[in-house]
């Protein structure tokens, strides 16, 4: 087992797992933020055939070679073409059709004259300006031809996916199932939310932070509540977990001293330790054990630890095992608006508010930092990286941050 490893080691030791989710046929809808798990390829051109992209006349180009303002072009109107219908007459010399958004081209029309531009009783339409051949047609296949690979595995599903794959008839698609995440928080001193407090004790809070960035993210989270400081019974709570969960994240127990037994129960459990304590603050005390094809994760009782490691290790593994092929958090430079002059040896994370004003981004930090202080996280999005032994940062200083809300750009 590896121990006191630096930030980049351990991402790395994370990403060199390949847990995949398996792939499943779910309905058009509830693909949406899931990644496409096939590449989809066209049966058909998008357009199916030459339209009319806005309403106006279909008419010939030769016909109108001479029209000006002056001495505008008349041409019979023959037909009336809505969307969704086809004329069965075909245009001749000094005939126009008038048509709507949406309808096919008309038989002999080779351009469309918009309505404003126009002067036009029910019977007739004056064209006062030349329009050369193919103006105002949307052609066939301009936008998705038959044989395109319009969506490529890998993809992530937005609401214009969603459009295509309906474009293309698609009611069911492939995507990379949700990872089932089980969560459990260890500690003699916590009790679930819903219980009254004694003296001694706290609400299990962290199992809600963590469910609901697991929750953000697309993963599905499952409680598994609170576990006294009890060896056999956190090993119980893993092997049962291991038997339907794809990861699991542990909250509590995983720091020097002699109530600290999840490291020991992943082992009991039959898990391989991967590494225990990274060089950051807060969150050292991390622990990763491997088990089949599982990860376990041992974060951090203090809230802010646990918010920060999920954000830095968690996260990347589990959009990983989504099938996404970007996982990290975009970085942007940002002008501080605080100090921050604490110095220490360590690696730092601190959370910060960040806002983009006038062409410039704008970070400012919390009055507490310290690991514990739940409220320090709420309204904070971003977190600043202080490598050790840098510093201070003062107001004014030009920084780069990770935007939490934000994914690397594809």
């Amino acid at each position: 087992m590896r121990s006191n490893i630096s930030l980049e080691e351990a991402l790395d030791i994370l990403l060199q797992q390949n847990f995949k989710t398996e792939a499943i046929q779910v309905p058009l809808l509830d693909s949406l933020d899931s990644v496409l798990a096939e590449d989809i390829i066209s049966d058909m051109n998008m357009p199916p055939f030459d339209k009319s992209p806005l309403d106006g006349y279909a008419l010939r180009s030769t016909d109108i070679m001479a029209a000006t303002k002056e001495d505008p072009i008349i041409l019979r109107v023959i037909d009336y073409v809505p969307a969704g219908y086809v004329s069965s007459k075909t245009i001749q010399q000094g005939e126009a059709i008038r048509i709507m958004t949406g309808a096919k081209i008309p038989m002999g029309a080779d351009v469309i004259v918009r309505f404003e531009d126009t002067e036009f009783t029910d019977t007739h339409v004056k064209i006062f300006d030349f329009l050369p051949t193919g103006s105002n047609i949307s052609r066939m296949g301009e936008d998705i031809k038959t044989g395109d690979v319009v969506l490529q595995n890998g993809c992530i599903i937005n609401a214009p996916e969603i459009g295509i794959l309906a474009t293309l008839g698609k009611s069911f698609v492939q995507v990379y199932r949700k990872p089932r995440v089980a969560i459990l928080s260890t500690g003699d001193e916590l009790v679930e939310i819903q219980h009254p407090l004694v003296d001694g004790k706290i609400r299990n809070s962290n199992s809600y932070t963590i469910a609901a960035l697991i929750k953000k993210i697309g993963a599905k989270p499952l409680l598994l509540g609170v576990c006294l400081d009890e060896i056999d019974t956190i090993k119980e709570k893993l092997e049962t977990a291991l038997g339907w969960a794809d990861l699991i994240i542990t909250t509590g127990g995983v720091s020097v001293g002699d109530c600290d037994l999840v490291k020991e129960a992943f082992q009991q459990a039959g898990a391989e330790m991967l590494f225990w304590r990274v060089r950051m603050k807060p969150g050292t005390p991390i622990a990763v054990a491997k088990y089949n094809n599982k990860l376990i994760f041992g974060l951090s009782g203090n809230p802010a630890a646990a918010y920060i490691t999920f954000e830095q290790f968690v996260r990347p593994v589990i959009l990983k095992m989504m099938g996404r092929q970007k996982f990290n958090l975009m970085k942007v430079e940002a002008i501080l608006e605080s100090d921050f002059k604490k110095m220490s040896g360590q690696n730092r994370f601190v959370r910060a508010h960040t806002y983009y004003k006038e062409g410039s981004y704008y970070t400012r930090f919390p009055e507490k930092h310290s690991s514990g202080v739940l409220s320090s996280l709420s309204g904070t999005n971003s977190l600043f990286y202080i490598p050790g032994n840098t510093g201070p940062y003062l107001a004014g200083n030009k920084i780069v941050v990770q935007l939490l809300d934000h994914p690397e750009v594809l």
